[in-house]
């Protein structure tokens, strides 16, 4: 039976009208559909949740969602058709879980008026999940909005209710809606859903772009999760990684099916692995460990803990992709309770998994793997689980992951810039030597402070200093979230080596020098463009405030066998740069040169 019952004034009142009518049957017959979307989690590149989108019935008006829920608020059953949607949708997850293995959340979409609804029933939601065996943990509550939300204290009331539940809760459509910042300073979500408006070409929309990074930066002040919606092209997934996003969704990874299925329709090139530290990527301490066939039983698991000892946990796998997890004094202690054996022996090991810990890429840098984890220290178990394009390669563990971040810090500070803390000559050598002989396409990009020595002989060297550590600050905001190298040649000399495209960096570079550098001159010399000072040839001239140079070599694979030839080439692109006149970048591209 239908939980929120349609009154029968209500039902009188319908039948008065053909979309009234059209309503009417479908409350009668419950004649709704659910396509999931999938929602993909980037640190891992698996799927993380399912959105669930409602149907109406097929070949009417009322399939499409806009239509079918316009309909229902013009004649004032919005609630009922929410409480519906929702039923139908958990429905239809608990019915698809031999797919999913409920290693998935799911996100349901709720409307902010049918919260506020004096009609609304608590309690319903809970209900559902029940009848269908599923957990509330699995839920996230989606909230939508159509109007503008006056009084937001019943709405908040509504929510609280929810989360004192368990339940968490996501914000739809963030810069559409009606209330926008305003409803998440108040709702604090555990997700901020981006609307694909500022999604689509933000790869080559500056404003976009920088949108996105302070959504994020908000979000990460808040505890909260950011999920861009509607990434349809390769380029907009990358700026999105570069930003630093947490979930993606839209049609380049999966289009909307009645089958919540795991597997993404995208495949996750070879060259997005951060091959500029393979020795400091997570999958350096990745180590084989036996795992569970999501089909095996409780009683496989069972044996298997109790003849090795040593073995803690043992990850549950779907085709190779990790679906849950399974621990052994959890398991063990289950099955050691009162009719423990008889009751839960032959069942499958999927009813007891847990969803695993966290989910790591083979690619992902150590540092990333340790911020996230210390972030959710108060919920992680000791080990994690290792992937290599979505499917499982191994296991690590906290205390590998913490022993070898210092090993490599100690290592690193050996040869590292006492300035600016950036890897001096010797990695940057070794960094440059080991893509050539993997042969791999990227830039160099060289970077030179112009006028710097004048500046450090008339302002100071303590002031000189400061220029220096504001530079790399620069350089590690404009490669933020991607997988290049950035090194300290010496003095006012630095160097990038980035599979990405270089034009984005060096504009970005660019930029944020050209803002900052205006603080380290007096006023009376920001008004003359520049300083007077003692040149190189002992005489006194005019020096114009600092710029940059950007000499950039594009090197293409097998082109050369040593470095020494490509450090040429980088020396010839940055004098390029100098010679346009400052706070420019210079292109050389490999191809157009033969080694000797």
């Amino acid at each position: 039976m239908f939980s929120q019952e349609l009154s029968n004034s209500k039902k009188v009142e319908l039948l008065q009208t053909s979309s009234g009518q059209e309503l009417c049957a479908i409350f009668a017959t419950e004649n709704l559909s659910t396509h999931f979307q999938s929602i993909v989690e980037l640190k891992s590149r698996s799927t993380f949740a399912f959105e669930a989108l409602t149907r109406g019935p097929e070949s009417s008006k009322l399939y499409s969602p806009l239509n079918l829920f316009y309909t229902a608020e013009k004649h004032q059953c919005l609630l009922e058709m929410d409480v519906l949607a929702r039923k139908t949708a958990i429905k239809n997850f608990a019915n698809t879980r031999s797919i999913h293995n409920n290693c998935a959340k799911l996100f349901i979409n709720v409307s902010a008026q049918s919260l506020m609804s004096a009609a609304h029933q608590s309690g319903q939601t809970l209900n559902f999940l029940t009848e269908n065996d599923m957990n509330l943990n699995q839920i996230v509550i989606e909230i939508t909005e159509s109007h503008p939300i006056d009084d937001i204290q019943p709405f908040l009331k509504a929510i609280n209710h929810y989360r004192s539940l368990g339940f968490q809760v996501a914000l739809d459509d963030l810069g559409a809606g009606y209330n926008g910042l305003k409803l998440w300073s108040e709702l604090k979500p555990d997700y901020v859903k981006i609307d694909k408006h500022f999604v689509h070409n933000v790869d080559i929309n500056a404003d976009k772009y920088r949108f996105l990074e302070t959504i994020n930066t908000l979000a990460k002040g808040s505890n909260a999760k950011v999920i861009a919606e509607g990434v349809e092209t390769e380029n907009e997934l990358k700026a999105l990684q570069k930003i630093g996003i947490d979930y993606v969704q839209g049609f380049l990874f999966k289009r909307p099916s009645p089958l919540p299925s795991l597997k993404l329709d995208y495949e996750w090139p070879q060259t997005t692995e951060n091959r500029f530290s393979q020795n400091e990527s997570i999958g350096s301490i990745s180590k084989p460990h036996p795992v569970l066939d999501v089909k095996a039983r409780v009683k496989d698991a069972s044996e298997f803990f109790l003849k090795n000892s040593n073995v803690n946990f043992l990850p549950v796998l779907d085709n190779q992709i990790p679906a849950g997890i399974v621990w052994r004094d959890e398991l063990l202690s289950l099955l050691a309770s009162q009719y423990g054996r008889d009751l839960h022996l032959k069942k499958p090991v999927s009813h007891f998994m847990n969803r695993p810990p966290k989910v790591f890429d083979f690619s992902e840098s150590l540092v990333n793997v340790s911020r996230e984890i210390t972030s959710h220290e108060s919920s992680f178990n000791s080990a994690f689980l290792i992937t290599r394009q979505g499917k499982f390669v191994g296991v690590a563990t906290l205390v590998q992951l913490l022993e070898t971040i210092t090993d490599l810090k100690v290592q690193s500070a050996k040869y590292a810039n006492p300035l600016s803390g950036l890897p001096g000559n010797v990695p940057i050598q070794t960094t440059l030597q080991d893509n050539l002989d993997q042969q791999l396409r990227f830039n160099v990009i060289y970077v030179d402070v112009d006028n710097f020595k004048p500046y450090n002989d008339f302002y100071s060297f303590e002031q000189g200093d400061q220029v220096i550590t504001t530079i790399a600050s620069v350089l590690k905001s404009a490669t933020l979230g991607s997988d290049s190298f950035i090194g300290h040649i010496g003095g006012d000399d630095f160097v990038i080596l980035t599979p990405d495209d270089y034009q984005p960096i060096c504009e970005r570079i660019l930029e944020e020098f050209s803002i900052l550098i205006d603080d380290f001159y007096h006023e009376e010399d920001k008004l003359k463009g520049g300083i007077s000072a003692i040149g190189r040839d002992g005489e006194q001239k005019f020096f114009p405030m600092m710029s940059l140079s950007l000499g950039v070599l594009c090197v293409e694979p097998g082109l050369f066998s040593h470095r020494q030839k490509l450090s040429s080439l980088a020396t010839k692109a940055k004098k390029g740069a100098k010679a346009m006149g400052g706070n420019q970048f210079y292109v050389i591209d490999s191809a157009d040169f033969k080694e000797d």
